[in-house]
């Protein structure tokens, strides 16, 4: 992932973060968004392996039969043809990537929704089918990677290890992730059987654990700076965080469009307090400290 897909992201997050916020329990999404989101519960399975959020990726990007091809022939490369692999997935310049998210924004007002329809019934069956397999792609990369981002700050550790170490029968990792994204428990079968048993044998502890989880927001309490800890839950999760000097973050706050004003970036120094806050807020597993 590249620092400008980065920045293209944050926005998109970001709306999905507000969403949240909007409502004291659950997970608060609005309408459109929970609607594909239920559609496309599979994305719970990418939690698995971050290779999976990262595919889901690269199919988007480049739709399946490159990918497919570009697959055939890392197998049979060399090192250095690998590396052009990862470049081309890694590589896109700015407006390629800007262009590729911003053409699947969810229509907001009914003249937008209208016209999606119109523009999608009007193509083939066979446009069709690669327009609707591509947008999933993008929807299952994108729900994956934000709630990902999203446990890193508020449990400091991501959907990827919780996931796993929750198969693995951590119970205290299940119980944190099903409060980042309820539909593990419908989409999940580890998850979905895991529940199950616990209520076919009255397990009275652990369910009465998992519905505090269930209805309990991912954030406990509310943060003042929802865009500016997003983007820095996106670069804590590639490793970036720690090695970018403040001055960069604070270029890459307003290439991302964080507005100043809305999220009080003032200057350097406010991103290193902030930054402080930020860390201090994530160990605290996300209550609010304002």
């Amino acid at each position: 992932m590249t620092l400008q897909a980065a920045i293209s992201l944050t926005p998109q997050y970001v709306e999905l973060l507000r969403d949240i916020q909007k409502d004291g329990k659950g997970i608060g999404l609005s309408k459109d968004f929970l609607s594909v989101q239920s559609k496309l519960g599979s994305y719970v399975l990418n939690y698995e392996s971050e290779l999976r959020i990262n595919t889901a990726c690269a199919l988007f990007f480049l739709g399946e039969d490159r990918y497919k091809e570009l697959c055939e022939e890392v197998n049979a490369s060399t090192t250095e043809e690998q590396q052009e692999f990862i470049d081309e997935v890694g590589g896109l310049d700015s407006e390629s990537i800007d262009e590729l998210f911003s053409s699947f924004d969810l229509p907001k007002t009914d003249s937008e929704k209208e016209a999606a329809r119109v523009a999608f019934e009007a193509l083939s069956d066979d446009e069709k089918n690669i327009a609707s397999r591509r947008a999933g792609f993008f929807w299952s990369f994108l729900f994956s990677s934000f709630f990902n981002h999203l446990a890193l700050m508020v449990h400091g550790s991501k959907m990827t290890s919780l996931v796993p170490k929750a198969i693995a029968g951590d119970e205290d990792s299940f119980f944190k992730a099903v409060q980042i994204d309820r539909m593990l428990l419908i989409h999940h079968p580890y998850f979905r059987e895991r529940k199950a048993l616990a209520q076919d044998n009255a397990e009275a502890g652990f369910l009465s654990r998992l519905s505090y989880r269930e209805s309990s927001s991912p954030l406990k309490g509310k943060i003042q700076y929802p865009g500016l800890y997003m983007l820095f839950g996106i670069l804590d999760a590639y490793q970036w965080l720690d090695d970018l000097k403040h001055d960069e973050i604070l270029d890459i706050c307003d290439a991302a469009g964080l507005d100043r004003y809305q999220n009080r970036i003032e200057d350097v120094n406010y991103i290193t307090k902030r930054l402080i806050e930020y860390h201090r807020w994530q160990k605290t597993g996300g209550l609010s400290m304002h």
